[in-house]
């Protein structure tokens, strides 16, 4: 939760798909998904969806940043 909370401050202005309810989303699927939970409401093709979306949004905003501003391991 501490890089998500950190890439959250630092991008979500620049990458709506990094904002925290998008995170905080993604990350309770895949714990539902991981962890088997029976009260959990079931994962559907509809949420497959949404994620993917998210995460092609989040990719592409990626891109832009680092292309804008290519990343320097040493700079």
């Amino acid at each position: 939760m501490a890089v998500e909370d950190t890439v959250a401050a630092q991008f979500a202005d620049q990458i709506p798909a990094f904002a925290k309810p998008v995170f905080e989303r993604i990350r309770r699927t895949r714990h539902t998904a991981q962890y088997f939970d029976p009260s959990a409401a079931p994962i559907t093709a509809s949420d497959a969806r949404w994620a993917i979306e998210k995460a092609t949004a989040a990719l592409a905003g990626v891109k832009v940043l680092l292309s804008a501003s290519p990343f320097d391991r040493f700079g």
